[in-house]
């Protein structure tokens, strides 16, 4: 290896150069071919299986959507259905329908519940004003009241759109809310952007016409709103490029050291997201896109002050020159960072084992990035460096200037973390931004600086040509990781009991979704939901179905679907249901024929006869006669209302080649809560074999939706990060020990990896967080970190165990070098990281907390539980030859 980092250092201009072309035409190609999809994150199985089927089948035509808003009192627990209050709402509603913004988009739509057409942004509030000879306008309290009391007798199904809140004490019915559907074409706009932004102004109309009343959107700008999220958070990602820029700089006390960490890490981005475009990974994921980034600036800080480390050793303490101490440091610290790169992007591929296509793309795209960062900034890093300060000479000392120099480097850390997120998630912009920094900040001022310092020699100014700054260790870091090996008898227990109760707390940790995990508190989104949750507890966040095939024509197999409904509504399970406690289903094929008989047209055009009165035509050839009309004509009332628009129809009953297809799509009442979301699949599943049982003319009958769906998703998650964590550790383990050539001192490398992984989870136990789509990679980054640094640590005390006196010198030898280093990394990245942390959005704040609490652990398990283990594993003759016989329990333990 000295051959080759001498041939590097040979021909380092033409390394560097093809290098950073390669990165800049990665960075190019990258956008060019990339395929900005989004990969699956479902697993294989019978609920994704029939979840697909059944969205691939039951595909509606029509262009209409809804958006619930939800209309309050001010202070959330007022009686709204007072005249004041809902003659206010119904003038906004009629301003919004007569706006001529609204009205290319606004359809009247047919209720189900009143049997009626209705208009386009319709409440309560229509109802009580049609019902009033003199509407609103002239309605008192009581005369609403009166309304509200004749609906309630009859139980007219308006009451439904009612606050689960609502009371009627005497005949007097009181709501603190109430909901108004709003009813539009999607056609008529370029996209869900435009969709979103219209809602969003309807909504501030509303609310700057409204006093009594305080009405909000429920979700209506979801997408919108995560978009704005991301680009609020972006800043914390450049934020935290920025400040590891100016650590670096304060640790190495160096301009060019900085700016070589900027401009690496921007190069790297670049070649990254060209190779995984490349090698075809999906580039529309959160994980590729976001997560593998963050994990390749820590880890690519790491390899360069590692690097950088170990040739500055070799100038201070061995006083060779810059030329000669690139390959002798090199050399030096390769087998070390080797196993670290290796170790950890065996780390990274254990994911392979899981079932979930995204979370295999992520492993490789991580493999990918951090290979990319050991070989730039890792391995070439180190000598631009020594090359830039071997090219620019001494440096004329500095005396009232270090504070201009320190300000000096500011814009310099703007720039570089500017360019870094660019390169990041703007790939195209980011190429130009990378390869300007590095005109602007490492090639211009190269020669600036080395004109300015041939000048200052020529004129016979003093000049300063060492090393400063904190580069090549920290003896501190050596005393106190010697101190704290040599304490086993207390530092054992300790760690034992450490390790216990971050098992226990690890253990704990929870898995599950919920918007919060990626929208902020305070977005409107969350607000809607939180409101809306609120009024209508029972209504569902979600749905799943019982999707069915087959002969839909049998009177038999309409009548099974009928009582596989009622079987579901006898149910104890947390199904949705209305504030008259009734299930919440949505229409299926039984729906569609029972309603055409209910149409006097309908029946007569079609001849249809229902002899045995259960409401379905007595034979297959009029129930095939019905879906045929439907699908053509759709269903139209005595008044010519449109009860169903034939374009609405192949979403609930499509034709098979062999048949029909339709489901029955229930609520459930929480997305995330297992103990609520496993009885409802245990009944859906039950309810499906009897439903298969009773109707054998049905070829296929299965259970899935987006609730159970995700919630197996989510614990699929969490079994493929129980499965890949010890596939990862047992490659690991094999990977050290041959290249560290020891079993012995494998294992004492592999075992801090333990205290990374399960510490990090017992701080999500503490803190509250759940293993999402994201944090599931948690444990993969933690064993990859872990590992690299508990590899470095163990190489170099190794190396030190040859030459050093005493194990407990090797120890504080390894401290002082790779423990510093150790040291520098982990406060760089932590505090870096922490940055992010304070980041608006959810998503990218926690995960910055995680990742700086991650690197910090990995930290004190590489400094202060490793060194203990290698002590303890050490071969006997090295103790015996420093003249300290190892004691009976590490004779046993090294055994």
């Amino acid at each position: 290896m000295h051959t080759v980092f001498e041939r590097i250092n040979r021909n380092a201009r033409w390394v560097v150069a093809a290098l950073v072309v390669a990165a800049l035409g990665l960075g190019v190609i990258g956008p060019m071919v990339a395929d900005t999809s989004d990969p699956d994150f479902d697993p294989s199985g019978p609920v994704f299986e029939i979840t697909e089927r059944a969205d691939s089948t039951l595909v509606s035509e029509s262009t209409v959507g809804s958006s619930a808003f939800l209309v309050e009192a001010p202070d959330g627990t007022s009686d709204i259905l007072t005249a004041a209050a809902l003659r206010e709402w119904k003038a906004v509603s009629d301003t919004v329908l007569a706006d001529e913004r609204n009205r290319e988009h606004i359809v009247a739509r047919y209720d189900r519940d009143l049997g009626t057409e209705v208009p386009g942004l319709f409440s309560i509030a229509d109802v009580i004003d049609a019902s009033l000879p003199g509407g609103l306008d002239t309605a008192s309290d009581d005369d609403v009241k009166a309304v509200l009391a004749a609906l309630e007798a009859e139980g007219s199904g308006i009451l439904f759109s009612l606050s689960e809140q609502t009371t009627v004490i005497d005949g007097v019915v009181s709501a603190p809310a109430f909901v108004a559907e709003l009813t539009y074409d999607r056609a008529g706009f370029s996209g869900w952007q435009a969709r979103e932004a219209w809602l969003r102004d309807v909504q501030a109309d509303m609310q700057d016409s409204t006093t009594l009343t305080a009405p909000i959107g429920i979700a209506i700008d979801f997408d919108t709103t995560f978009d704005e999220a991301v680009e609020a958070s972006a800043p914390f990602i450049f934020l935290a490029v920025a400040f590891v820029v100016l650590l670096v700089a304060a640790v190495h006390r160096s301009y060019w050291s900085s700016v070589l960490v900027a401009a690496g890490l921007g190069a790297t981005m670049l070649a990254y997201n060209g190779v995984a475009a490349l090698v075809g990974l999906q580039m529309g994921s959160l994980l590729l896109a976001f997560v593998v980034p963050i994990a390749m600036i820590s880890f690519g800080v790491d390899f360069y002050i590692h690097g950088v480390g170990r040739v500055r050793e070799m100038q201070v303490d061995h006083d060779m020159s810059r030329r000669d101490a690139y390959p002798a440091g090199m050399k030096a610290v390769f087998t070390a960072m080797l196993l670290a790169v290796v170790s950890s992007v065996v780390a990274f591929l254990s994911n392979l084992v899981s079932g979930t296509e995204a979370i295999v793309e992520f492993g490789i795209g991580a493999a990918i990035a951090l290979a990319l960062a050991y070989l730039l900034l890792g391995l070439i890093a180190p000598r631009v460096l020594v090359g830039i300060e071997s090219t620019v000479g001494a440096n004329p000392v500095k005396r009232f200037s270090r504070l201009g120099y320190a300000l000096a480097l500011l814009p310099i850390a703007v720039i570089g973390g500017l360019a870094v997120a660019l390169a990041a998630v703007q790939p195209a912009i980011g190429v130009a931004a990378v390869a300007v920094q590095m005109v602007l900040a490492v090639a211009l001022p190269v020669g600036l600086t080395r004109r300015r310092n041939r000048r200052a020699a020529a004129r016979g100014k003093q000049t300063v040509n060492g090393i400063r700054g904190a580069a090549h260790g920290l003896e501190t870091a050596g005393t106190i990781v010697r101190g704290v090996a040599a304490r086993r008898v207390i530092t054992i227990p300790v760690l034992l009991a450490t390790a216990a109760l971050t098992l226990v707390g690890a253990f704990q940790v929870q898995s599950g979704f919920a918007l919060t995990d990626f929208l902020g508190s305070d977005t409107g989104v969350i607000q809607s939901l939180d409101r809306f949750g609120e009024h209508f507890p029972s209504n569902g966040e979600g749905s799943s179905f019982i999707y069915v095939e087959g002969d839909l024509t049998d009177p038999e197999t309409l009548r099974a679907l009928d009582a596989a409904v009622d079987d579901l509504d006898a149910a104890t399970v947390g199904f949705g249901r209305n504030t008259q406690g009734e299930l919440i289903v949505g229409q299926h094929a039984a729906d569609v024929v029972r309603t055409a008989m209910a149409t006097p047209e309908t029946v007569a055009t079609l001849g249809l006869v229902d002899g045995d009165g259960d409401g379905f035509p007595d034979n297959p050839a009029q129930i095939a006669a019905v879906y045929d009309h439907v699908a053509r004509h759709g269903l139209v009332t005595a008044d010519g209302t449109i009860a169903i628009a034939p374009d609405s129809v192949p979403a609930i009953v499509a034709q098979l080649e062999d048949g029909q297809a339709t489901s029955l799509r229930i609520q459930v009442v929480s997305m995330e809560n297992g103990a609520i979301i496993e009885p409802v699949y245990d009944t859906l599943e039950v309810v499906a074999a009897d439903l298969e049982e009773t109707a054998p003319s049905l070829t296929t009958v299965g259970v899935g939706g987006e609730v159970i769906a995700q919630y197996l998703s989510l614990e699929s998650f969490r079994t493929s990060m129980l499965l890949s964590l010890p596939i990862a550790i047992l490659l690991t383990l094999a990977v050290a020990a041959l290249l560290l050539r020891s079993v012995r001192f494998a294992i004492a490398a592999v075992i801090p990896i333990g205290f990374v992984v399960a510490g990090v989870y017992a701080f999500m136990t503490v803190a509250g967080f759940r293993v999402n789509v994201v944090t599931a990679t948690i444990a993969a980054i933690a064993v990859g970190v872990g590992i690299d640094f508990s590899t470095h640590f163990t190489a170099r005390y190794m190396e030190e165990l040859e030459t050093q006196p005493s194990p407990l010198d090797a120890v504080r030898r390894a401290g002082a070098g790779t423990g510093g280093a150790l040291v520098l990394s982990a406060l760089t990245s932590v505090l870096g990281f922490t940055v992010m942390a304070f980041a608006p959005t959810p998503i990218f704040s926690v995960f910055g907390l995680l990742t700086a609490v991650m690197i910090g652990l990995a930290l004190l398990a590489a400094t202060l539980v490793l060194p203990t283990v290698l002590l303890l594993v050490t071969p006997r003759r090295f103790h015996e030859a420093a003249g300290s016989p190892a004691t009976t329990a590490e004779v046993v333990l090294a055994a």
